[in-house]
């Protein structure tokens, strides 16, 4: 029996020694039914004791663990693959029998599976994983930094979150909203967290970070208006208060297009940015007085569906 499995939805697939083909293509080892998957996309090279992945020239590439590879790259336990929007799963079975490895770990507290420390999410359930307490094991995790816009890992971070993006952008304009959602919640969620604890996500601080806010902004009211979901518009709420960046004019008229179709009617969030904008009311120049006049009409419209 070969010591790894490969979890996809809710199949476990051995893996034999050699090589394991992942694509389109009715010939690869896995067929994946899926038109943002290339006909022979990725290729797992199996070894006795490891298993190494690599991108066969794909067009939308392999995303391992949020990270955009570009050589062959070796895989462990509870590793997170996407292949196109499909998501595997590397199981190694001596990992499942035995718990005491050498790294430290992070026990998930959703459903338990056993993650590297460097994780931040489960590799199990996709759950956001805690840092440091009771959630840990055999070694205690090193502190933790406020991430920066220079350090080479939110770099390489915000690399992959391109790569993620184009393959949920590509799923958005197929109509496949929950495909892109599954895709882009992660990446979202982290940029939510880091808005709220970074002040240098603040407006105008630095291009990158503007860059990245913005095709957030889109991403997230597109998601809003295919699938429906309130919650995506809480986020776009959410995350102007926690930046203290007023609307753009594009975003505000697009909201109020969605919150009429949708009848959205949660101002819990709205209150707390209307606030935050009229404490800042003072600095604003006209351009910017008009965008909160229209930030106070689209609170009318939600307030009076209560």
């Amino acid at each position: 029996m070969s010591r790894f499995r490969l979890r996809y939805q809710s199949t476990h697939l051995e893996l034999p020694l050699g090589e394991f083909s992942i694509g389109r293509s009715s010939k690869c080892s896995l067929s994946l039914g899926d038109e943002l998957v290339s006909r022979r996309h990725a290729v797992l090279h199996v070894e006795p004791s490891a298993v190494f992945i690599e991108d066969l020239g794909s067009r939308n590439g392999v995303v391992v663990n949020g990270a955009a590879i570009d050589c062959r790259c070796r895989l462990t336990h509870m590793d997170r693959i996407y292949i196109g929007p499909q998501e595997l799963v590397l199981i190694d079975s001596a990992k499942m029998t035995d718990q005491q490895e050498t790294g430290p770990h992070v026990i998930c507290s959703g459903c338990g599976g056993v993650n590297g420390a460097s994780r931040r999410f489960c590799g199990e359930c996709g759950k956001r994983l805690a840092l440091g307490g009771s959630d840990t094991y055999k070694e205690a995790h090193r502190p933790v930094m406020p991430p920066s816009w220079d350090d080479p890992e939110e770099t390489g971070t915000a690399r992959a979150g391109d790569v993620m993006e184009g393959i949920a952008s590509k799923a958005i304009s197929m109509g496949r909203y929950e495909e892109a959602e599954r895709i882009l919640l992660p990446f979202m969620d982290t940029l939510l967290g880091r808005a709220m604890r970074d002040s240098s996500f603040g407006p105008s601080e630095n291009p990158d970070a503007d860059a990245v806010f913005n095709t957030a902004i889109g991403n997230a009211l597109a998601l809003a208006r295919g699938l429906g979901e309130p919650k995506w518009i809480d986020w776009v709420f959410r995350i102007h208060v926690a930046t203290g960046r007023l609307m753009s004019a594009e975003t505000i008229e697009t909201l109020h297009r969605v919150v009429r179709d949708q009848k959205y009617h949660r101002p819990r969030f709205v209150r707390a940015y209307l606030e935050m904008i009229r404490s800042q009311a003072s600095e604003y120049g006209p351009s910017e007085r008009f965008r909160a006049g229209r930030l106070d009409g689209l609170a009318e419209v939600i307030e009076a569906r209560r």
